[in-house]
């Protein structure tokens, strides 16, 4: 080859290389289409692994249960990631005064906490709320379609635990849930914002679940006559009892018996009751100023019962009482006239009580102080129609 052609096709040879383009040493287009392709066949077998270990859960509890006794039921199970936006929004609230200094309560869809609002979106109207230990548990109002349970984690990202129930129980320790559907009576559990699933049994569809009484749900048999009972939710059939004769339950003292109001001659009376024995009477106040109905609530460290006085008259209007639990089943009960009827759950924020009153006021006192003296506000912005729903702390 001549000289000539071979520096010519050495030229065209450079030419070539220098026009094609070299290739990238990372391909940013092709990991993310091998990342996304990674991502998504992990929550496939993520949630495929959730939904075999529930489906195990319930085959094996209903192959070690007979049909005579409770059986396992499995809620519907939310897998993937939580419903709702995060309400972190703040809304301008200003809730200034004694009355609301370190409370946390529900304003229509407005949560507080230390005199903060933020909108919970389409959470409301709430009748109870639990602060648990990475967000909350709110129960809502009774509705045509029944009630909702709502679970707010931390970030404020939300989750409808449950729906349509007609009556709803939740766990001091905001662990577990109870509630009635139709004639049957469920219990779950509650962990990472989701239900497990739980057990059912056939009830009266009069039955109505009204607390946690250590691992048994506390149910009111007939809410029209009195009636209570202990469903010991381990695979038993719920049992009414031949007993009519507990009218209301308020509360659980320390060692365990249940504070409540009880039928007898020639008016009710307070009692104490027995969990560990079929809720036997063991005690009773009769001496205690007549108890009218409505919502009742027990200090936690037992000292104090917080309940509504029977109206002197059908005029007059009823007010909330105090009763001193470590006399009140003696000869000479200490009670005292706090203000408004109760409305709803009371909280005790240490050494005080918070309660949300018939007249849509919050009033605030401290049960050791005498003579006593209750502070009352409304709350500014409450939805008309609506009450204020306070929020407790759980228990351990």
């Amino acid at each position: 080859m001549a000289r000539e052609d071979l520096e010519q096709a050495l030229r065209e040879t450079l030419a070539r290389q220098a026009g094609a383009p070299r290739p990238l040493a990372v391909d940013p287009a092709g990991q993310a289409v091998r990342r996304a392709e990674r991502m998504q066949r992990r929550r496939t077998l993520t949630g495929v692994a959730l939904a075999a270990v529930a489906t195990v859960a319930v085959s094996t509890g209903m192959a070690q249960l007979n049909t005579d006794h409770a059986r396992y039921t499995s809620p519907t199970v939310v897998l993937g990631d939580p419903v709702g936006p995060p309400a972190t929004s703040t809304v301008p609230v200003r809730l200034d005064g004694p009355v609301f200094a370190g409370l946390s309560l529900v304003s229509g869809s407005t949560l507080v906490v230390d005199g903060r609002g933020t909108d919970l979106g389409g959470i409301g109207p709430v009748e109870r709320g639990l602060r648990t230990g990475d967000g909350w548990l709110f129960v809502g109002t009774p509705g045509a379609a029944g009630r909702t349970v709502w679970a707010v984690g931390g970030t404020g990202t939300s989750r409808v635990l449950l729906a349509g129930a007609d009556a709803v129980a939740v766990d001091p320790t905001g662990r577990r849930l109870a509630w009635r559907d139709g004639a049957e009576l469920h219990v779950a559990s509650i962990v990472n914002g989701q239900l497990l699933p739980g057990l059912r049994t056939p009830v009266p569809e009069s039955a109505t679940p009204v607390a946690f009484v250590g691992d048994d749900v506390l149910v009111r048999v007939r809410p029209d006559r009195g009636g209570f009972a202990l469903w010991r939710a381990d695979g038993s059939p719920f049992q009414a009892g031949p007993d009519r004769r507990v009218l209301d339950v308020y509360g659980r003292l320390p060692d365990g018996r249940l504070v409540a109001r009880v039928t007898a001659s020639p008016r009710p009376c307070l009692a104490l009751l027995d969990p560990a024995r079929a809720l036997a009477v063991s005690a009773t106040g009769c001496a205690v100023p007549a108890i009218g109905d409505g919502p009742g609530s027990v200090s936690p460290d037992g000292r104090w019962l917080l309940v509504n006085a029977a109206a002197e008259s059908r005029s007059a209007e009823a007010t909330a009482l105090l009763v001193d639990l470590a006399q009140a089943f003696g000869a000479q009960p200490v009670t005292r006239q706090v203000g408004p009827a109760v409305a709803g759950p009371a909280v005790w924020p240490a050494a005080e009580a918070a309660y949300p009153a018939v007249d849509g006021t919050l009033v605030r006192f401290e049960p050791d102080r005498n003579p006593l003296r209750a502070t009352a506000a409304l709350v500014p912005g409450l939805p008309a129609g609506h009450r204020p729903a306070l929020v407790a702390a759980a228990s351990r």
